[in-house]
């Protein structure tokens, strides 16, 4: 028997371009807000902008769990969570021995992320998994037929690819990231959309292709991060779609530390 779930959560994931915010009440997520990561950012004016989404929403939180990859917005947000708002605050690390073991060189570079997405996708799906997530950067996390997180690949994402082409060039243009109508762009606007949609949807295929060749038998493959739903008509190769894996995962976690705080499973 498991215990219950306890009341409405806040769940923060800060990443190097975006803070991702979850509001969930006993499991549902019913809110979701990205802010832009500042690290000059002060406490006070994150805890302002926090308040009024909240209010807004009608959503009043009694704890926040945190992962953080920017240690000093880590800080800041432990100290606004508990100082300011007065909320229960867990931090989430990528050793945790509650998650999954580690089996790479340095266990502690791991993006905390990246641990998250994949224990998450080890609760919904059987091992071996790739978990793809397409965001800032594109990363692959590959957890192991024995429930062990691997390894995986990083690459530039998406977007930094198109910003590059914009900054770098004198007459190209920056171009949001969708699917053009066809391979062969007619002007530069689709050109540059072709090569960075096609040419991820390629590589990303590739690579998971590579990494599935080094197991025996079938590898599950889930897709997550902000530009998910972009590939999603193309995603032959991926199994599910999960665009909110971190942020289930930092719930999923907290739910987990309930029960072994009361002793349950």
């Amino acid at each position: 028997m498991t215990a219950p779930k306890q009341g409405k959560l806040l769940a923060v994931d800060i990443g190097n371009t975006n803070i991702t915010i979850g509001a969930f009440d006993r499991g549902n997520l019913l809110h979701q807000w990205r802010l832009s990561s500042q690290p000059f950012r002060t406490v006070d004016e994150y805890a302002v902008t926090l308040t009024q989404i909240l209010q807004g929403a009608g959503f009043e939180a009694n704890r926040l769990i945190l992962g953080s990859v920017v240690p000093p917005l880590e800080v800041e947000w432990e100290r606004l969570a508990s100082v300011k708002l007065g909320l229960e605050v867990r931090i989430v690390h990528p050793t945790d021995p509650r998650l999954m073991p580690l089996s790479v060189d340095h266990p502690e570079e791991v993006g905390v992320d990246r641990v998250v997405d994949s224990w998450c996708a080890l609760q919904k799906f059987d091992a071996p998994l790739v978990v793809v997530d397409i965001g800032t950067a594109t990363t692959f996390d590959v957890v192991g037929p024995d429930g062990d997180y691997q390894g995986g690949i990083i690459l530039p994402g998406l977007e930094l690819g198109a910003e590059a082409l914009f900054r770098r060039t004198a007459l190209l243009p920056q171009v949001t990231v969708k699917k053009p109508p066809s391979v062969i762009g007619k002007n530069t606007v689709d050109c540059i959309r072709s090569g960075l949609y096609f040419g991820w949807l390629e590589m990303i295929q590739g690579l998971v292709s590579r990494v599935k060749a080094e197991f025996s038998g079938k590898v599950t493959v889930v897709t997550t991060g902000g530009l998910a739903r972009t590939f999603a008509e193309d995603w032959a190769f991926a199994d599910c779609v999960e665009p909110n894996l971190t942020l289930e995962g930092l719930q999923l976690v907290d739910e987990r530390w309930n029960d072994l705080r009361h002793g349950t499973t």
